[in-house]
């Protein structure tokens, strides 16, 4: 797991470090330099020109660093600052002395060149962008160049990734130490382009006291148990799959294939009649038993309950009387459980059964139902995913994984936020695909906890795989489960 901070925590930890370890501004400052040049060296022929677009502060000063060291390398540099320099931070005097020093040229007005470095602000923006810097970023967003961001694109909120009236459109967003909220929540995320993180020097322990939010790297598959040669399909545990109504068995069908191919050992369906001859065709690997709606036996549940070792419930399910009895019977066994979908439909229509989630469900809610459960507009979910996530998982005493562009995860007191996946997974089934994904992790023995933060991870990544073998466009959930494979290879 790798930290993110907020805007505001960063100057903390950017304090901490200069103030109490006693590394000098300086010292971080040459070393952000050389990254954000770094890239550009290694992307970019040297006959391109380059504008290094400065406020006066220090994130102009890294600005003027980068395009020091760029000049130094062979490249054509022009620095266009915007500001007072007179009224600049001791940084941004230091290394305007030193291009000076060196006669870098200055200009005083925008120039379009092949390469503009943007270094008008930091993670430290906290009003609207107006005035000459509006005009700037106006002029970068219009010319036909290619961007990078020293830190974060100007005019996006490192706190919360919101837009400050305007904002630079980067190719290549460098940011420092850790990706920053601003970087990786939407719409901010979209402004970034391609974001490099570069270790430029701050100690973990500045990070340390700070809000617990993190996002998943590919390391943190670890977590999940090995395969023990000496085994049998029970060994790789029994999930039980509530899923589907009449003419609605492709969710239950989705769910458990994507159940099979996370390594679950066994996978039993309980459906409603009607679908059992479909499911039995499309995947004969599973056990399919089936329910009357009109004539429901409580019993057909409860032995299912009493085989399994974790419940996923929800994907097509239909809300109604007997679908709120059987989430009743689901949430009394006290199994880890997965509930998404009509799962979290019918939940939201009765009180009581909120009041029955408990610390081993994991709910998967998209922003509709999401505003449903928690009785709030949509558009103020969209808005404040974090706190959202967090509100949830602390009223109902579960894990919440709040489903978004960028999906959030909200278990005892930490936050996960997944950078993985891409907009051709905005596809009919792909939630489906997730829960049995959920599944399927917690059903081999993968830790609670390692399940909520590690499911949305996988399915992403499996996107990004169906994405490269076939585009994005067209997408289907089914691809998703294919790529699965390559995963687990």
């Amino acid at each position: 797991m790798k930290k993110i901070v907020s805007g505001t925590d960063m100057k903390k930890a950017d304090a901490e470090t200069i103030n109490r370890i006693g590394i000098p501004s300086l010292v971080l400052m040459e070393r952000a330099a050389e990254c954000v040049a770094e890239r550009i060296v290694e992307k970019e022929p040297k006959k391109k020109t380059v504008l290094v677009t400065a406020s006066t502060g220090n994130n102009g000063a890294d600005g003027l660093a980068a395009g020091r060291i760029l000049h130094l390398a062979g490249f054509d540099v022009l620095l266009y600052i915007v500001g007072n320099p007179q009224k600049g931070s001791q940084e941004f005097q230091t290394q305007l002395h030193i291009c000076r020093q060196l006669n870098i040229p200055e200009t005083e007005a925008f120039e379009n060149r092949d390469i503009v470095i943007d270094a008008l602000f930091g993670v430290g923006l906290s009003r609207d962008v107006e005035g000459t810097y509006a005009e700037v970023i106006r002029r970068i967003n219009e010319a036909r160049n290619t961007v990078y961001a020293v830190d974060i694109p100007s005019g996006v909120d490192a706190d919360t990734g919101k837009i400050r009236k305007t904002a630079v459109r980067a190719d290549e967003t460098v940011t420092f130490g850790v990706h920053k909220i601003g970087t990786v929540l939407y719409p901010g995320a979209e402004y970034c382009g391609q974001v490099t993180v570069a270790d430029i020097g701050f100690p973990p322990m500045v990070y340390e006291g700070l809000p617990e939010i993190y996002h998943v790297e590919e390391k943190d598959l670890r977590n999940i148990p090995k395969r023990p040669n000496y085994s049998n399909k029970g060994t790789f545990g029994k999930v039980l799959i509530i899923a589907g109504s009449r003419d609605i068995f492709g969710a239950a069908y989705l769910c458990a294939k994507a159940a099979f191919r996370c390594g679950a050992g066994l996978v039993r369906i309980l459906t409603v009649q009607e679908n059992r001859e479909a499911l039995l065709k499309l995947l004969p690997e599973a056990m399919v038993n089936v329910y009357d709606e009109e004539h429901y036996d409580e019993k057909i549940l409860d032995a299912a309950l009493s085989w399994c070792n974790v419940v996923a419930v929800g994907p097509g399910l239909g809300v109604g009387a007997v679908q709120k009895r059987i989430l009743e019977r689901v949430l009394e066994a006290k199994l880890p459980t997965v509930i998404d979908a009509d799962g979290l439909n019918n939940i939201s229509l009765e009180e009581p059964l909120k009041r029955r989630l408990h610390k081993d469900v994991i709910i998967t809610p998209h922003l509709g139902e999401m505003g449903r459960l928690m009785q709030t507009e949509t558009a103020a979910i969209r808005e404040h995913l974090l706190e959202y996530a967090e509100k949830a998982a602390e009223t109902f005493g579960c894990v919440c994984i709040l489903k978004d562009a960028r999906t959030v995860v909200a278990e005892n007191g930490a936050c996960f936020i997944n950078l993985t996946g891409n907009h051709g997974m905005a596809t009919a089934g792909s939630g489906d695909v997730l829960t049995g994904i959920l599944a399927g992790l917690a059903g081999v023995g993968t830790k609670w906890e390692d399940t909520a933060a590690l499911g949305p991870y996988i399915h992403g990544l499996a996107g990004d795989i169906a994405a490269e073998k076939r585009g994005k466009t067209g997408m289907m959930a089914g691809d998703i489960i294919d790529a699965l494979q390559d995963i687990f290879q």
